[in-house]
């Protein structure tokens, strides 16, 4: 009895051989199945993370560095309400260029080419303010100009520069003092109030000149290098803004001008 018990019972325990045979690859498998989820998750966080060589080029997105243009690094002087030795663009002249009317900012200059005859290439100050009593000092130099061309300044000029004075520094050598207006048809006119006449204070093309205009009231003062060439009297425009330009003769081949500083200072009342 007690052996046929300990078969019976020996019978029980061989019966489960076959299952213990079964776990050894199921755990097997499960062990796999553990390692590729645990390699698979590792992969996943390294490429989350950019530490893939691909995901590096793919997903990578550069930091903007500032532009050179974006602080203006010098100081101006206390009395100016404006000024610009073009360091850089850091006030926002405008340099955009069509065909035949080119302006650029570089190597501390502004400059304006006008390659279209009988036209005038203007650049307004990027404040666009108005001014009354003030004195406009221009240091600017003739590159390119044929005996018809002129460059300059517009002082007190309304929004579209009908009505204002301008400063002409001429190709040949002259310089004169003029008033702009609308005619009764709309026509654009211009008298001078001086000149067109030499002087020995203007330097010739190529070489630098500082052109300064005081403006008080009706009274318009021009010196040329520190020399009071001109006073005249205009009580039409009291107010306006301040502008530069380029203007091409009819029989131009192209005129160009640098600026290398702006200054404006307002007169205290």
């Amino acid at each position: 009895m007690s052996m046929s018990e300990g078969k019976t019972g020996g019978e029980d325990t061989q019966t489960p051989r076959p299952k213990r045979g079964l776990k050894v690859p199921l755990i097997a498998a499960i062990i796999t199945v553990l390692l590729i989820l645990s390699f698979s998750g590792l992969l996943f966080m390294q490429i989350s993370q950019g530490k893939g060589p691909q995901s590096a080029t793919s997903t990578e997105t550069p930091t903007p560095t500032p532009t050179p243009t974006s602080i203006y690094m010098e100081t101006p002087p206390p009395q100016a309400v404006f000024y610009d030795t073009f360091i850089n663009n850091a006030l926002g002249w405008s340099t955009v260029s069509t065909a035949g009317y080119y302006r650029t900012v570089k190597s501390r200059k502004l400059i304006l080419t006008n390659t279209n005859p009988g036209t005038t290439l203007i650049e307004s100050l990027p404040t666009n303010s108005i001014y009354d009593n003030f004195t406009v000092s221009v240091d600017l130099t003739i590159l390119k100009a044929g005996g018809n061309d002129s460059v300059g300044i517009y002082i007190r000029g309304d929004s579209n520069l009908d009505h204002d004075y301008r400063i002409d520094l001429k190709g040949d050598g002259t310089f004169d003092i003029a008033k702009e207006y609308l005619d009764s048809k709309n026509n654009p006119q211009s008298i001078f109030l001086d000149g067109p006449r030499n002087s020995s204070a203007l330097n010739p093309s190529g070489a630098q000149n500082t052109v300064t205009v005081i403006v008080d009231g009706s009274q318009l003062q021009l010196l040329l290098n520190n020399v009071k060439v001109s006073t005249v009297h205009d009580s039409d425009y009291a107010t306006g803004q301040v502008a530069l330009f380029a203007r091409a003769g009819g029989d131009s081949s192209g005129v160009t001008v640098s600026f290398s500083k702006v200054e404006v200072d307002k007169h205290l009342e």
